[in-house]
């Protein structure tokens, strides 16, 4: 019997060799792969696995993580000192230049690296997000600016087209492929 890492990289593999159409929109050239917050860990140890099954299937991956997008934005921010002091002033800027900051952050990356219609770029460490920007606001943000496919780590559920990340927010309707074990 499989692990459900070991369903998840099944499913994976059969949509990575899958012909990859090139008139898609950005938002439907984006896959969640979703899995149970409490494998988180056991996902990331296999992190190999699924760059060698997009390797296999003769595609480029590059990997993104969003764990320092936060705390760059944050380490750069004027008044930084007074946020740690008191925290609620923080949430205007949340969304008024953090949310910008994490569009900019994954633009960036995407363009460092380079893509091409051949490419999956693996977003790992979304959670790293949770509770400062919804992460459907920030995939629309910079849905347009890549080629490829654009596969996000995605620790929540997903029922009936909607996705929860972490379990704990309403979800949302999007119109990105789920994986799911």
């Amino acid at each position: 019997m499989q692990s459900k890492v070991d369903q998840l990289i099944s499913a994976f593999e059969t949509v990575v060799n899958e012909p990859w159409s090139t008139v898609l929109s950005g938002q439907e050239r984006i896959w969640f792969l979703v899995y149970d917050p409490a494998d988180q860990r056991k996902v990331e140890l296999r992190m190999g696995d699924f760059e060698t099954t997009t390797l296999k299937a003769k595609k480029r991956w590059i990997s993104i993580s969003l764990k320092n997008c936060f705390p760059e934005w944050m380490s750069q921010h004027d008044y930084k000192e007074e946020y740690f002091q008191d925290p609620e002033s923080l949430l205007d800027q949340l969304e008024a230049e953090f949310k910008q900051y994490a569009i900019n952050y994954i633009i960036s990356e995407f363009e460092k690296q380079g893509t091409d219609d051949n490419t999956l770029i693996a977003i790992r460490d979304i959670s790293a997000l949770f509770g400062f920007s919804r992460l459907s606001d920030i995939l629309s943000g910079c849905a347009s600016s890549f080629k490829g496919r654009l596969l996000l780590f995605f620790p929540g559920e997903y029922d009936k087209n909607q996705y929860r990340l972490l379990d704990a927010r309403d979800g949302w309707n999007y119109l990105a492929r789920p994986i799911t074990a």
